[in-house]
């Protein structure tokens, strides 16, 4: 529902983006004295399409005449009236002709992205995009892209096309889904910046520099090194379409050799020298413009996710009582599961609230067969004794499907859903392998039959929680607990998966890895922490 919301706001922007103008000039009433409340612009009208002064529209990219109509908070006078005239009797009849193909080009990429958005992750992919953010940040960012239109007189060129690019890597989308965003953001933009092709192509040089280069930088980098390599390319791409005032501007410097600080000044002043300065410095600040909104973003999203998760963090919620009263021992598992994650959390950056909800809920399919797990049985028969190891790895497997089904009927996040099928990933389920390896079936025995179906962890959470759901569960088989073997038995789990290539799609590094083992055996220490013997332990003792 919010999907087909977001859409439609999404449709209804870009149309407002487009004829805002259009609209505008119908309902106003311009007088002599008065001031202009927004820029007035001519978008890309028909070749020949000229002004009463004589001038003729050309493209947003190109350098004379100006495209502005009236700037911003400009007084207006009788060439403006004259102006504003000849846009409403001749520009908005040329831009309603334009409507169709301006209509079905929004329905297009507004179905391109519903469908493209609820594509599955692919193997390999880095991280999992959640298609509400993404639509969001789309509407934000051409929303703001007509605001500074509107608001100011800039050329299209000094337009921060990168922003959206830039957030959506900060916030860790996938890089699928950041580049079929940019691209459908470049198209739609070009709707109401310039719907020449240069336009076009201008518009998506700098989408797609900005995807380029933040996914290459190093993190320290992140903004900086894009914003320059943004600017160069809006740069040249400003030159190229301009190339015969270059041409100019350069026979101009040859008639000023010698150069001095004069000839300098006056070559400086050349319109097209001033355009490339500020295509530069307008992609150069869509780093900073980025960096400016990332942390709002940032909260806003974690506090979104916040008020989603808090609902079912309460112990008394149905599923977990149910879970206590007839999985007593899963309960006492996921308790633990959810402290070591959220400890994680909190140690290496990542959501310790999403990490905690998971740990309640990630066994929550165990509980319709709560018998067929051995933390239930206490001592009791257990089922697997007179099934073959193929069987029984069926059974366990069972739990991830009932628990995705669960969590559906009890309408958990889907963010937490997620974690249920990829905190076990691909794993080998290695006690039944080994059981069906040893047996003296001649069955043919293979691995594959015994992994989970996955996905992998496509985040660091769901690869969190994966770690602690078995460092919880093989400490419980430790002899000696202490920090020595806790942490001996993390490590082994870690690099057993690390081996396996359950990290392989998420977005895990060396120096994480090392934060989230210290966590974790901090954690245990605390599970596990010792007490005083009472004075009747002691004398039983002797």
């Amino acid at each position: 529902m919010i999907r087909l919301l977001l859409n439609i706001v999404l449709i209804i922007s870009i149309f407002l983006s487009c004829y805002f103008e259009d609209a505008f000039l119908t309902l106003w009433n311009p007088r002599v004295g008065k001031r202009a409340p927004v820029t007035l612009r001519l978008p890309q009208p028909d070749a020949g399409l000229g002004f009463p002064d004589g001038r003729q529209a050309t493209g947003a990219w190109q350098i004379d005449p100006p495209q502005a109509v009236v700037p911003f908070m400009k007084k207006l006078d009788e060439q403006d009236l004259q102006l504003i005239g000849h846009y409403r009797r001749d520009v908005i009849a040329t831009n309603h002709r334009d409507a169709p193909f301006i209509l079905f080009t929004m329905i297009f990429m507004a179905g391109f992205l519903a469908v493209f958005l609820d594509l599955p992750p692919r193997a390999g992919s880095r991280s999992a995009s959640s298609p509400n953010l993404v639509l969001t940040l789309l509407i934000l960012h051409l929303l703001l892209l007509k605001v500074l239109l509107l608001a100011a007189p800039l050329p299209a060129a000094m337009l921060p096309f990168g922003v959206l690019p830039l957030l959506l890597v900060a916030l860790n989308q996938s890089r699928a889904a950041a580049v079929g965003v940019s691209l459908a953001a470049a198209v739609l933009a070009s709707l109401f910046v310039d719907r020449s092709y240069p336009g076009v192509i201008a518009i998506l040089v700098a989408s797609l520099t900005a995807l380029a280069a933040a996914y290459t930088m190093p993190k320290r980098l992140a903004f900086l090194w894009p914003a320059v390599l943004i600017g160069t390319a809006n740069a040249i791409v400003f030159s190229v379409l301009n190339s015969p005032d270059w041409q100019a501007a350069a026979r101009l410097a040859l008639t000023l050799a010698p150069l001095d600080h004069s000839s300098l000044s006056e070559l400086a002043a050349q319109p097209v020298v001033t355009g490339t300065a500020l295509a530069f410095c307008g992609g150069f600040l869509a780093g900073p413009l980025a960096l400016l909104l990332l942390p709002g973003l940032r909260a806003t999203r974690y506090l979104s996710s916040a008020i989603k998760l808090r609902r079912f963090a309460d112990l008394d919620h149905p599923a977990l009582k149910k879970l206590f009263s007839d999985a007593r021992g899963t309960y006492q598992h996921s308790m633990g599961v959810a402290h070591l994650a959220q400890s994680v959390g909190e140690a290496v950056d990542a959501d310790s609230l999403l990490l905690r909800i998971g740990g309640y809920y990630h066994d929550i399919g165990k509980l319709l067969s709560p018998n067929d797990y051995i933390e239930n049985q206490f001592n009791g028969p257990n089922p697997h004794n007179s099934l073959s190891p193929w069987e029984s790895t069926q059974r366990i497997f069972r739990h991830v499907n009932d628990g995705i089904r669960l969590a559906a009927e009890y309408r958990l996040p889907k963010m937490v859903v997620d974690l249920i099928p990829q905190h076990h990933g691909t794993l080998l389920l290695e006690y039944f392998y080994t059981k069906a390896v040893k047996g003296e079936s001649k069955t043919e025995v293979r691995k594959r039959d015994f992994r989970y179906p996955g996905p992998k962890p496509q985040s660091r959470e769901a690869a969190i929680l994966m770690v602690a759901d078995a460092v919880e569960a093989a400490s419980r088989t430790l002899e000696q607990p202490n920090r020595h073997t806790f942490d001996r038995l993390v490590r082994l789990i870690i690099v057993k998966r690390i081996a396996d290539g359950q990290f392989s799609e998420c977005d895990l590094d060396t120096i994480q890895i090392e934060k989230i083992t210290e966590a974790l055996v901090d954690g245990l220490e605390g599970m596990f922490h010792g007490r005083i013997r009472y004075p009747w332990q002691q004398a039983a003792k002797r």
